[in-house]
């Protein structure tokens, strides 16, 4: 049976009034009218044929091959023998068996004044930088720039004036640039890393501390936190120490911009300063959590024990409200969104709400109004439950689903479902579920 893939990433713009959603390899822009029904205003499909860069790549390889070996081959005179290529450069085709190749998109990031978003191609391991153009009905996403790089992009940010994307990927490396002018043909000869870990990156953000100093902030796979200075970015002001576990994900609030939150393989959620490099205190979520973990949750068979009841789990997200102090997070593979409430006064998390949404979360944004945007592992709704708007209600203080939007936005997806762009075989779905594969285990250690 054909359906819809299932949202993986979602990013909404200002109110929740334009969304951008990422189905398989497109990007997808829909825009709320006056009526409330929702408008599909812009699509953009990743055609990028990896074919002709692995040609390039093998080709490259050969060469090398060749000039090296010419160094070592001369004739009885001392002079050396040049070799000729003795066919083209063949493209490897994966054996029998070998697991499928998923062109993903990964990533969505809105600039703060709205004119660009930002995401990331598994294709060419590429950042795609688009322009925003909402008075523009017939297509509003703009392709103006695709660099390529080395690495795959595991994480995206960009500076508040829009004009610096900061990327770090999946080797531990973080590369800077502009986000309008030509591309770099060759990024391993024209541009260095601005900074490095040893391990994986997981998330990366652009800060400016109260003195008016700009800093990145980079996580890692290894439980580590690095506050370097930019765009000296050599210079480290600071690690944050704590974890003990990977990091998947850190924000920090607009109500409080010295402040970090960060998640990832702990029991906890951690609150930092990080412009002192202090831990102020943590939320312990994990006895919370449990009642909902199932058996996708158990560890692999080879790190499990006789009983079999070894359990993994992570906070693949956390963010923050724009305007109110609440941070929202949620484990891999589970239906419950967490909603902590934040005491500023005494420094520290001390209630939460949680929701149960009717599939799985796969991502989660906020957006602006107290509210928030998540999108579902929704395969077995029968084409509902794309994407579900969580919004604060100032009169009692709690947090509620605005079904009425969610339904509307859903039927605007649905009028897709003849396009092969984003449909899908029911047993065809792009990996969903990541973040627990960051956790190390005794190889990772010998």
């Amino acid at each position: 049976m054909t359906i819809i893939h299932p949202v993986q990433t979602v990013a909404a713009l200002d109110d929740s009034s334009v969304i951008f959603a990422v189905i398989k390899n497109v990007i997808l822009g829909y825009k709320r009218e006056d009526s409330g029904s929702y408008k599909l205003i812009g699509k953009w499909v990743d055609e990028f044929d990896r074919t002709e860069s692995i040609k390039n790549k093998v080709t490259k390889e050969q060469d090398r091959q060749i000039n090296e070996n010419a160094k070592k081959q001369k004739d009885n005179e001392g002079n050396v023998i040049v070799q000729k290529k003795k066919t083209e450069a063949k493209i490897p085709v994966p054996g029998p068996g070998a697991p499928p190749v998923y062109s993903c998109i990964r990533n969505l990031l809105i600039s703060k004044d709205g004119s660009k978003l930002l995401s990331c191609a598994d294709s060419d391991k590429s950042v795609l930088v688009f322009d925003i153009d909402l008075n523009n009905d017939t297509n509003c996403l703009q392709l103006v720039k695709r660099q390529p790089f080395p690495k795959r992009p595991n994480s995206i940010t960009i500076s508040d004036d829009g004009k610096t994307v900061v990327m770090a990927d999946k080797f531990g490396d973080v590369y800077s640039i502009p986000t309008d002018g030509e591309p770099l043909k060759d990024i391993n000869d024209e541009l260095d890393p601005i900074l490095g870990h040893v391990s994986m990156l997981t998330d990366v953000l652009f800060k400016t501390d109260s003195h008016g100093k700009k800093f990145i902030i980079t996580s890692d796979r290894d439980e580590h936190i690095k506050v370097s200075h930019f765009p000296q970015s050599f210079i480290v002001d600071k690690w944050l120490f704590g974890h003990s576990q990977f990091v998947s994900s850190i924000c920090s609030p607009q109500w409080k911009s010295e402040w970090l939150f960060s998640a990832g393989g702990d029991d906890f959620v951690y609150l930092w300063d990080w412009e002192l490099g202090k831990k102020l205190s943590e939320f312990k979520y994990s006895d919370m959590i449990k009642p909902y973990l199932t058996d996708k949750h158990l560890a692999p068979s080879r790190f499990q024990n006789e009983s079999n009841d070894i359990i993994e789990y992570a906070v693949s997200k956390i963010i923050s409200f724009t305007d109110i102090p609440y941070v929202a997070f949620f484990v891999e593979a589970t239906k419950i969104l967490f909603i902590a409430k934040v005491d500023v006064e005494n420094k520290k998390i001390y209630e939460s709400t949680t929701l149960e949404l009717p599939y799985n979360i796969i991502s989660l944004d906020n957006a602006y109004n107290n509210e928030i945007v998540l999108s579902l592992d929704n395969r077995d709704s029968n084409g509902k439950d794309f994407i579900k708007f969580v919004k604060y209600n100032q009169q009692d203080g709690s947090f509620e689903l605005n079904e009425k939007r969610s339904n509307e936005l859903d039927a605007c997806i649905n009028e897709l479902k003849s396009d092969s762009d984003i449909t899908v075989e029911e047993g065809n779905i792009y990996p969903l579920y990541s973040t627990t594969t960051l956790r190390k285990h005794g190889e990772h250690y010998s």
